[in-house]
């Protein structure tokens, strides 16, 4: 393991004012995005989009990564530059997603487990040979009647921290992504000490595998309530209670700590991004990993014309410079009304 490089790597994924694009979503995720918006979704169509978005004049501003899922990795250009080279020459990180997918727990209803363990080594070499610098693992912790348990918390923590140490020996950096969904009517106090015990458990167990903490980064949700609560957004206690299960439950020796929108309508997910970025320092680099906030709007601005691809980019520019700027905390929150209305023209033309 060459430790050094792995934290170049986090650092660079952690630029101040950078963040990372999750384009990593499964044939059948995109799908459920395309079809909602009348979009054959064909690995023609799949790749068509994803080079709208990877093209974006000066997306390299804004973007430190982006996370690919394999079809993607593989996939090239209109001009025959597969993504990742393509990527790689504007100065942005190549990423691969390379969990397979939720299982059901046997006998613990209500809770997943996720599965892409068998084979990890060889495919983690040969993504690394193909030139991925970085990967995620995804794993979710539902909240709800009698759960999370803490054996769903454990064989997800499990996983994960063997993933981790699997792609540091390839010379990878691993994300990991303990995700505590949104979905739910619990209180923000739920998901405080939910998200809280889940990352007691990820780091010790991810020690104990010796994984190298400064050579990897933590993808997480914010402290939300449910999303079926009924509770209102109140954004200055979501950033108070990330900030504190953050700097209480996560090793300070740590790379990096990236949010996912998680379901969160996009101005929410900005906003509540520069909060959190205002009550810093914190110990690692802090951004964003968002896939709808930064995607939504522009998907549809392209279903509705698919060859007015430059106004789907300046759609999708203008999303990354929000992000870009919360990441940092700089965000003028009040310019979102005005991004409103141009996301509204946009998906209008």
């Amino acid at each position: 393991m060459d430790q050094t490089k792995l934290e170049t790597i986090v650092k660079q994924l952690t630029s101040p004012g950078k963040g990372l694009l999750a384009a990593d979503e499964s044939a059948n995720t995109c799908k459920k995005r395309f079809d909602a918006v009348g979009i054959p979704c064909t690995e023609d169509t799949r790749r068509e989009y994803r080079q709208l978005l990877f093209t974006t004049p000066d997306a390299s501003r804004y973007l430190s990564g982006v996370i690919l899922f394999d079809e993607t990795f593989w996939q090239s250009t209109s001009h025959h530059e597969t993504f990742r080279q393509y990527l790689a020459s504007q100065d942005i990180q190549p990423g691969i997603k390379v969990d397979k997918g939720l299982l059901d727990l046997p006998g613990f209803p209500g809770e997943k487990v996720t599965q892409g363990l068998d084979g990890l080594p060889e495919r983690m070499a040969d993504y690394a040979a193909a030139g991925a610098t970085f990967a995620k693992w995804r794993a979710v912790v539902t909240i709800g009647d009698g759960i999370p348990t803490d054996e769903c918390i454990g064989a997800n923590t499990y996983t994960l921290a063997r993933y981790a140490r699997i792609c540091q020996d390839a010379g990878i950096v691993p994300i990991v992504e303990p995700e505590v969904l949104l979905d739910g009517a619990h209180s923000i106090e739920q998901c405080e000490q939910a998200m809280a015990h889940t990352f007691d458990i990820l780091f010790q167990t991810m020690r104990a595998f010796r994984v190298h903490l400064p050579g990897a980064i933590l993808k997480t949700s914010m402290v939300l309530p449910g999303k079926d609560s009924g509770a209102p957004m109140d954004h200055d206690d979501v950033a108070s209670r990330t900030v504190s299960v953050l700097h209480n439950h996560v090793p300070h020796e740590l790379g990096g700590v990236v949010f996912l929108s998680g379901g969160q309508a996009a101005k929410d997910a900005f906003i509540n991004l520069n909060r959190i970025a205002k009550k810093g320092p914190h110990p690692w680099g802090v951004t964003f990993s968002y896939s709808r906030a930064l995607q939504d709007a522009v998907l549809k601005a392209w279903a509705k014309d698919r060859q007015a691809v430059h106004q789907a980019q300046a759609l999708f520019q203008s999303q990354l410079t929000h992000a870009a700027r919360a990441s940092k905390g700089e965000l003028d929150e009040s310019t979102l009304n005005t991004a409103d209305t141009f996301v509204s023209h946009a998906q209008d033309l």
